[in-house]
């Protein structure tokens, strides 16, 4: 527990008197006030604030819980930091990662250094507990104050994106039609996902560059149980596992593939086309997206999603070392990364 001594609040008869402001790790019993402090703070905006949500992403994480500390003045919650476990394959090894993901100041208290105080705490305890690197992919708002502690942007990530609609994409913003106006019900279908969880491998294998250690127990978590978005899958049964979910955009409705497994060398490509084509006919899929890193990596695996380049569309990653500085040069190059949209997307 660090304290902190903010600022003189009352002067009287010469005597200054200090606002003790306590950082903290958060404990069980804070979870109501952590969802109350976010909604203060952040609004529901695109991503609701529950409780359920919260112990999903922080406490059934199968890489292990979150780090997790708060900022606490006169047994009020004024601040929150979170990092989201993370374990990424690398040529030396699994690295233990962070993400930095949720974060909120109450609204009396913004422009105090709050923000700086929590995540520097939170760095100094992720190190200890052994912890390799943290990445993120912050907005343009939190970019600047994560650069000034250390942070790298790496770039953006690359994109593979197939129109499957142009025209109806051209009609949509020229005359207005369709336009998805502010969060839209979700309407990627509801599937059985027992099914794929009973063929999944003991041991995936290896993407060729820097990828998310897979497990049956990440796929349940990070897809089938979860609590945010509605997910679906593609798979032939012995050669490959497609996972994906729909996203609406203004005018028009995107198929974001956020997992391609290749279960063996030779994928049945034939089989993943049709079932792709057939789900976004049935949908009025206007886009398809995939990450670039793992459609080039992946190379003949993977085919028909059409002929515009890979492109760096994606969202900004940024990196920050903590304990692997003779690693960072490498993790700093985008194309040593086989990460997919999955590990990137917000959620």
């Amino acid at each position: 527990m660090v304290k902190f001594y903010r600022g003189k609040s009352t002067v009287f008869n010469a005597l200054y008197i200090y606002q003790i402001m306590i950082i903290r790790e958060a404990t069980e019993a804070d979870i109501p006030a952590i969802i109350e402090l976010m909604r203060s703070s952040l609004g529901e905006s695109l991503l609701p604030k529950s409780e359920q949500l919260w112990r999903w992403k922080h406490e059934q994480n199968p890489f292990g819980k979150s780090f997790v500390c708060v900022a606490e003045e006169e047994e009020v919650l004024v601040g929150l930091r979170a990092f989201m476990q993370w374990q990424w394959q690398t040529p030396a090894g699994v690295r233990k990662a962070i993400r930095a993901v949720d974060t909120a100041t109450h609204p009396d208290f913004q422009g105090k250094g709050i923000f700086k105080k929590l995540t520097l705490h939170q760095l100094e305890q992720c190190k200890l507990a052994g912890i390799h690197f943290v990445f993120n992919t912050p907005n343009t708002q939190s970019m600047p104050g994560y650069l000034k502690m250390g942070w790298q942007l790496q770039g953006r990530m690359p994109l593979k994106i197939k129109l499957e609609r142009p025209l109806a994409i051209a009609w949509n913003k020229v005359f207005n039609k369709n336009k998805f106006s502010g969060v839209s019900a979700d309407p990627t279908p509801t599937v059985d996902w027992r099914p794929l969880l009973a063929i999944l491998p003991a041991k995936f294998p290896a993407p060729p560059g820097v990828h998310t250690v897979l497990s049956a127990e990440y796929i349940r978590w990070r897809y089938a149980i979860n609590p945010l978005y509605k997910y679906v899958y593609f798979t032939d049964g012995e050669s490959y596992i497609a996972i994906g979910r729909n996203k609406l955009q203004s005018y028009i409705k995107e198929f974001r593939i956020t997992e391609f497994i290749p279960l063996q060398t030779t994928v049945n490509t034939q089989h993943f086309n049709k079932q792709l084509r057939v789900f976004t006919q049935q949908h009025g899929i206007d886009f398809t997206s995939m990450s670039g890193n793992q459609y080039l990596q992946l190379g003949k695996q993977i085919s028909g999603l059409g002929w515009l380049p890979v492109r760096p569309l994606g969202p900004q990653v940024t990196l920050r070392d903590i304990q692997i500085p003779t690693e960072m040069p490498f993790l700093m190059d985008t194309h040593n990364w086989s990460y997919t949209l999955g590990d990137m997307e917000l959620f």
